[in-house]
């Protein structure tokens, strides 16, 4: 199997994948592409044409959800999923809350579509603050039983989780402000293996 994956800097969707990948050990070309100019081949296959996107022996798959969960398939092993059922949904239940539910909204194509005439300098506040509020209403239901995000182990809920907090912070919150998701960031990176495989685990925040 041939896997080809557009990534673009700074984009969290992208980001989540690249751990996943890197997590599970497998091969894949890696294509950078840029945020504001995606190219020809992504415009041509993805249907929004945006990243992520993943071709497998040259099919394409768009949506960074439905990749995580073919991934997961494929590569089961290291495990970022439960093999009970309602374990899974939990795990699935905080990975949609991340996807569909609080990064479309802070998205700065979203924000530029209703504020054409605003400045990425401009977005900036209101796409952390958008982050900030949701954050704080998502860590409820996160970490009821042990450090990892759902559960005793890593999932890729804790992938989700953590990216879309550094998103947060690399927009202006304060580590501070969010401590439960600074110590959980802090726990994942005390591991090597999780921390070896995440894209962002030596990036500092502006």
């Amino acid at each position: 199997m041939k896997i080809r994956f557009y990534h673009a800097p700074d984009a969290n969707c992208c980001e989540r994948l690249l751990w996943i990948l890197d997590y599970k050990k497998i091969a894949y070309e890696r294509i950078d592409v840029g945020l504001g100019d995606v190219g020809e081949q992504v415009r041509l296959l993805s249907p929004f044409a945006r990243v992520p996107l993943m071709e497998v022996d040259g099919i394409a798959l768009s949506e960074s959800m439905a990749m995580a969960e073919f991934i997961e398939e494929i590569a089961p092993n290291p495990p970022l999923q439960y093999t009970e059922a309602f374990a899974r949904a939990q795990v699935r239940e905080i990975c949609e809350a991340v996807n569909s539910s609080i990064h479309p909204q802070q998205n700065s194509s979203t924000v530029r579509f209703y504020h054409p005439d605003w400045s990425k300098e401009q977005m900036r506040p209101v796409r952390a603050n958008w982050l900030f509020i949701n954050l704080e209403k998502l860590q409820n239901r996160l970490w009821l039983q042990s450090q990892f995000a759902v559960g005793h182990q890593f999932t890729m809920a804790d992938i989700f989780v953590s990216i879309i907090y550094r998103k947060a912070l690399d927009l202006g919150r304060l580590a501070t402000e969010l401590p439960r998701y600074e110590q959980h960031w802090t726990f994942l990176m005390s591991d090597a293996e999780i921390r070896n495989a995440c894209p962002i685990a030596s990036q500092g925040v502006s």
